[in-house]
């Protein structure tokens, strides 16, 4: 599916990115899906065309874990594209957050939680270095999640947000999209979030909540994701008519939509999408 004008480079895998001992088989991209109580899952992570092209490992990484009976957890994250072990980073950033919930549920204040649990992945990131005996910035990650309440006896699901970088979130109701972290200029998102990335940037945590009520869908994403959908209307347009329709779409169908393809966005792509149901 292309969207707008078509791309230069072809779509296919070119060669096996070089193995790595924390991912000696890292795959080209990743599908899951979850049906829980009053909420429906999709998530994808695609390697983008240009690291296709040039047979190097997909930087994105994401996470689905349910935490308790009532709650789920997402995470995605983005390796910084200048970082050899930035793909690393990424899926450690996510697991590392499953890892350390419980110090995100020891608090009550949002922003409390947050540092902790973030400044608790940092230092995961940090003895991940160590290890390897290479500086803490080569395993640089963006990272976002999203504590996700699903008890059915509550309506609108609350979703509590964090993050480091410019991975965002969007908020899908009635077919309009709306930035849940509030809509930046270019410039301050060159100057700011764009700049900040885990290990490093443990102190330029920032939360938000989003409220989903029935039919709304909450969306997790990095920028490979956001920087279209936010600069080409038609991208807004298409993802906007797939996902708001009344019935998810299968795994399948996700990946295939996910998988669109524009001109002049050729970056690794991920989307956590929550529908409330």
């Amino acid at each position: 599916m292309v969207i707008g004008r078509r791309p230069m480079l072809r779509s296919d895998p070119g060669g096996l990115p070089a193995p790595h001992a924390d991912h000696p088989g890292r795959p080209d991209s990743e599908l899951d899906g979850a049906a829980l109580p009053g909420l429906v899952v999709r998530a994808a992570s695609i390697r983008g065309d240009a690291h296709r092209y040039y047979g190097t490992p997909r930087q994105d990484a994401m996470g689905l874990w349910q935490t308790g009976e009532t709650q789920l957890l997402a995470c995605v994250a983005d390796g910084l594209g200048s970082k050899e072990l930035s793909h690393v980073g990424a899926s450690l950033a996510c697991t590392s957050a499953y890892r350390n919930i419980n110090v995100f549920h020891a608090y009550s204040d949002l922003r409390t939680a947050a540092e902790y649990l973030i400044e608790g992945i940092g230092d995961a990131l940090g003895r991940q270095a160590l290890r390897h005996e290479v500086p803490a910035d080569a395993l640089s990650t963006t990272f976002l999640a999203a504590v996700i309440d699903q008890d059915t006896d509550t309506s609108p699901h609350r979703a509590r947000l964090m993050r480091v970088g410019d991975s965002t979130a969007f908020l899908l109701h009635k077919g309009i999209w709306t930035e849940c972290f509030g809509k930046r200029s270019s410039e301050e998102t060159i100057a700011d979030s764009a700049t900040h990335a885990l290990p490093g940037g443990t102190g330029h945590v920032e939360v938000a909540v989003a409220d989903l009520e029935a039919g709304d869908m909450l969306m997790l994403c990095t920028d490979g994701i956001a920087t279209p959908l936010t600069r080409n209307s038609e991208v807004g347009d298409r993802l906007s008519a797939w996902w708001r329709q009344a019935e998810p779409p299968s795994l399948p169908e996700f990946f295939w939509q996910s998988s669109f393809r524009a001109k002049s966005y050729d970056d690794d792509r991920t989307a956590i999408c929550v529908w409330r149901v």
